[in-house]
């Protein structure tokens, strides 16, 4: 049997940001069979599409596409979201809230980055034309070599965290590497 994760991501395919500091976390915390654990991504080409239909339409045919291959393949859902002004704009508080909701009626893990994905892994926010840019440059140094694991295990918003690896940490297909 074999598991898929997929990672659903508010930035789109272009860019690919979000992607780069999530597999890089994957990668340099974990080990993992190759064979039995697959990584998906679905770009959500922004962070209020997390509930529409296209979106779980994809999901939905990664799923089943997975299955296809043995009817023992599962699949896990971790949708990812920015924090953003959580502290300050109660629109971004309730855009929360009501995306933790949608995860947790889904059967989907919720994780979070706070205030967004850029300063959890490199410690500042960054203009939305430098995303692409600066996530390259974190991946070609291997910067998540400088990354803290307990900045990526948080249990609740705090600037500079994730709970990313805590939802990582209960996929038992991956065995999280003494760094």
């Amino acid at each position: 049997m074999g598991v898929q994760l997929i990672f659903t991501v508010e930035t789109n395919k272009k860019c690919n940001s979000d992607w780069i500091y999530i597999k890089d976390t994957v990668e340099h915390f974990y080990a993992y069979e190759r064979t039995q654990l697959k990584l998906s991504v679905v770009y959500l080409d922004g962070k209020g599409n997390y509930s529409s239909k296209k979106k779980q339409k994809e999901i939905d045919s990664l799923i089943s596409q997975y299955r296809a291959t043995s009817k023992a393949n599962q699949s896990k859902v971790i949708c990812c979201f920015d924090c953003d002004d959580y502290d300050s704009k109660q629109e971004d508080r309730k855009f929360l809230e009501d995306a933790e909701k949608f995860c947790k009626d889904k059967g989907y893990e919720f994780v979070w980055f706070c205030k967004d994905v850029e300063q959890v892994y490199i410690g500042k926010r960054v203009a939305a034309m430098q995303k692409r840019k600066e996530a390259a440059k974190f991946a070609e140094k291997k910067q998540i070599n400088t990354v803290a694991p307990e900045n990526l295990t948080a249990v609740k918003y705090r600037v500079n965290r994730s709970n990313i690896m805590k939802v990582l940490d209960s996929c038992p297909e991956l065995i999280r590497k003494n760094s």
